[in-house]
């Protein structure tokens, strides 16, 4: 199975409709690691920021969506989202892949490797610092897709979005403008 990995969104319908018909055109699920629609107090508007328009490109989605909470995700927020968000972790298991899904601020990187090992995770996902990365915990990744919105100035990638393919048992991160890949990592069961 193709899963989208994004997160960070922050309002941006263009860039979210942009991941949509590119990176997310054939997958089967989106996991979304949070701070949804709302830019957030210390980011500059994103481009068409809408977070309304935002919530009903996520509501009409024909493909399922799990969401997790971000910091910036409000009670506000899950009333016009027609899809689950208020959890700070959602846990799946696909095709022999375990998974949990968080936005992970406030988290230290020895809380998420933790967690790695406490739910014997394959992946687990997070948002937050607007930087892509894909990190080894022994046969587990620490994954970031990244945004594809309001990059961090510190990351050496622009705005990115993440795939995982179950099947392939792989992990790639995509700048959403060019379509490349700039991250790639396989990983155990």
């Amino acid at each position: 199975m193709k899963i989208g990995l994004v997160g960070d969104t922050h309002g941006s319908t263009r860039n979210f409709q942009k991941v949509l018909d590119g990176p997310f055109a054939d997958v089967e699920l989106i996991l979304h690691a949070g701070d949804v629609l709302y830019h957030g107090a210390r980011n500059p508007l994103t481009e068409r920021y809408s977070a309304i328009g935002l919530a009903e490109q996520i509501n009409g989605l024909e493909k399922p969506i799990l969401i997790a909470r971000g910091n910036c995700d409000s009670d506000v927020d899950q009333a016009v989202l027609n899809v689950p968000m208020m959890s700070p972790y959602v846990f799946a298991y696909v095709d022999d892949t375990r998974l949990l899904l968080l936005h992970g601020d406030g988290q230290k990187e020895t809380d998420l490797e933790a967690l790695i090992v406490r739910f014997r995770l394959s992946l687990l996902i997070h948002g937050h610092s607007h930087v892509a990365r894909v990190k080894r915990v022994g046969n587990s990744l620490i994954v970031s897709p990244g945004t594809p919105t309001i990059p961090n100035p510190s990351s050496p990638y622009k705005k990115t979005v993440g795939i995982l393919d179950t099947t392939k048992r792989l992990v790639t991160v995509r700048d959403i403008d060019t379509g490349k890949i700039v991250l790639e990592e396989a990983f155990a069961k």
